[in-house]
């Protein structure tokens, strides 16, 4: 019997059992893996298919530094348990459920079960290996529908985990300012606007060709920028062009995307990813230059903002808000500030100024003493 086949086989008799089966991952997921999460969200014209294909690939990458696990009926549930080497804590991810709650205790139940076997003391997700990529679930619904790569999960899924005992961990925020606040922003951040000419950097627009020309040095800023935020964990470059690469580079908005570099040495001293939310033309590869002028409302998302460890305290935060400023007003009408961490002193540039928030969440169980 064909691999394929005997899961099916499996899955029917785990499904009509109302079973969960426990996978080692061994280079290989079944297509109910996929399958689930088009169930999910069948209805959800916001979220498109997964990335089968890269999320393969990204197993294969991972598999050698983790012991990873997969807890599914194929039919309603899948739960990944994700066991770094040589770490005192386990990450769950990749969950996407049905409204069930047997299932999920059941699933859950599993997962601690192999957690205590390895000795780890705590359960740490959703984070789906690393926080390059998906992780935080969304604790409301925002007015704006969704963003690219936002956390959109069914309103159960934290109800869930607190009912098993996870707490929630860590805080983000989402902050949209509305096209009628938007002056507000330019009153407070006058005096940055008059000074951002006279800063001692060069200003590099972001566009598919500078991309391909920094790649790696925009890969290697990134990775000195967050290698100190919690459940951080360093990538190869090969895992960040699974996501980050020209596809990506070409729905960034030239306007607003920049790299700060030192005119002095000539090294990149920080960076602002921001491009448009195409959302609402559900265009699963988007590319600003023939995009843009399709949306009918112009939103602006700030997506990834940060400043290298040797140049910080020297107020480029606020000089990369304010460069993005400069051609706001041409382009856009609202902008949402994404997915920043609710204790990142970033989000003071938006404090003095009226903005709908959205929280979201990573959750943590403690196991034993």
């Amino acid at each position: 019997m064909e691999p394929q086949e005997r899961l099916k086989s499996l899955a029917m008799k785990i499904f009509q059992n109302n079973m969960i089966e426990r996978i080692k991952y061994d280079g290989f997921l079944p297509d109910s893996f996929f399958e689930i999460f088009a169930k999910i969200f069948h209805t959800n014209d916001s979220k498109t298919v997964e990335d089968k294909e890269a999320i393969i690939s990204l197993f294969n990458l991972e598999q050698n530094r983790n012991e990873i696990y997969i807890y599914t009926d194929h039919e309603n549930i899948r739960l990944v348990g994700i066991f770094p080497i040589d770490e005192e804590f386990a990450y769950f991810g990749f969950w996407e459920t049905t409204n069930n709650n047997n299932l999920n205790q059941k699933a859950f139940e599993m997962l601690e079960d192999d957690v205590k076997q390895k000795s780890r003391k705590s359960i740490i997700g959703p984070i789906n290996f690393n926080t390059y990529h998906a992780y935080r679930l969304r604790l409301s619904k925002p007015s704006w529908g969704s963003f690219d790569r936002e956390p959109e999960n069914p309103d159960y899924y934290p109800t869930i985990l607190e009912k098993y005992g996870f707490e929630n961990t860590m805080n983000f925020e989402s902050r949209m300012i509305k096209s009628e606040n938007i002056k507000d922003v330019y009153i407070e951040k006058e005096a940055l606007l008059s000074e951002i000419s006279k800063i001692p950097f060069n200003f590099i627009p972001l566009n598919p060709s500078v991309w391909k020309e920094y790649e790696v040095q925009i890969f290697e800023l990134i990775q000195s920028i967050f290698k100190e935020n919690p459940f951080f964990v360093s990538i190869s470059f090969e895992q960040f062009k699974l996501y980050y690469n020209q596809s990506f580079a070409e729905k960034l908005c030239p306007y607003s995307s920049v790299i700060f570099q030192d005119k002095a040495t000539g090294e990149l001293a920080s960076i602002s990813i921001c491009h448009p939310n195409y959302s609402p033309l559900s265009i699963e590869k988007p590319v600003f230059e023939s995009d843009f002028i399709k949306l009918k409302k112009k939103v602006l998302l700030a997506k990834t903002v940060g400043v290298h460890p040797n140049y910080r305290k020297r107020g480029l935060m606020n000089f990369m808000g304010a460069y993005g400023m400069l051609s706001f007003n041409k382009y856009y009408d609202e902008i949402i500030f994404c997915l920043m961490r609710s204790d990142n002193h970033s989000l003071h540039f938006t404090d003095y100024v009226k903005y709908e928030r959205v929280h979201y969440a990573i959750f943590k169980k403690k196991l034993g003493s």
